[in-house]
């Protein structure tokens, strides 16, 4: 039997048997997936933790300075990068220099 309880239902006993990812916290968990047993103790489990989604990761940033200007990844990695197209283009610029003197 599997029971889902968010991380601010639970109780002390249950987070200590709870081992976090290195590096996150209480506060990144989003809630908790306890499988039982038939008795009641818990078998397994499995932590949901909060997604930033402002945050830009590689694809984001190979899709500003590598694709069309007018595709709509470009666009949505800019609206997720939260930069202007001076800063793109400036980056753009400075890639192009590498490419001439290397």
């Amino acid at each position: 039997m599997n029971k889902l309880i968010l991380s601010k239902n639970l109780t002390k006993e249950q987070k200590q048997q709870v081992i976090l990812t290195s590096g996150k916290t209480w506060d990144d968990v989003v809630a908790v997936n306890f499988q039982l047993r038939k008795d009641g103790t818990v078998a397994n489990y499995s932590v949901d933790y909060k997604v930033d989604a402002t945050s830009g990761d590689v694809v984001d940033a190979m899709n500003l300075l590598f694709t069309d200007k007018h595709s709509k990844s470009y666009q949505s990695a800019k609206n997720r990068a939260n930069v202007s197209q001076g800063q793109i283009n400036s980056a753009r610029r400075l890639l192009k220099n590498e490419k001439k003197e290397g």
